[in-house]
């Protein structure tokens, strides 16, 4: 849980240093709800990935599948819901929501791997 709080206060301050530089341009004004929605997205997979871990670990792969399935449905519903609402500069906002979606799903892979190799 440590790693996952340093990782995204880690990810926060650097979103916040370059929205203080001269690349602010680069962020969507939302960003920071979609850093948000990442943050709890880790949270709730984190989460299930515990429960699944539990019971001599017989159960982390069925938990750590519903965990993607509801990523991959959550994010496709929290940029519909903002495309919907007709959020200004969409394709910016597209951009840096999947480049921290890449930045998140490698964290959590990288912290995975070293999970499964003490499996």
């Amino acid at each position: 849980m440590l790693k996952l709080i340093s990782f995204y206060g880690g990810l926060g301050l650097i979103l916040w240093g370059i929205h203080q530089s001269s690349w602010a341009s680069w962020l969507h004004p939302d960003i920071a709800f979609i850093w948000a929605f990442f943050f709890f997205l880790a949270y709730f997979s984190h989460a299930l990935h515990q429960i699944g871990w539990k019971n001599d670990r017989e159960k982390f792969i069925p938990f750590h599948m519903a965990s993607l399935a509801i990523r991959f449905i959550a994010s496709l519903l929290f940029i519909g819901v903002f495309g919907y609402t007709g959020t200004p500069e969409m394709i910016l906002f597209v951009g840096n929501f999947f480049v921290l979606y890449l930045c998140c799903t490698n964290f959590e892979i990288i912290g995975l791997l070293r999970n499964l190799r003490r499996f």
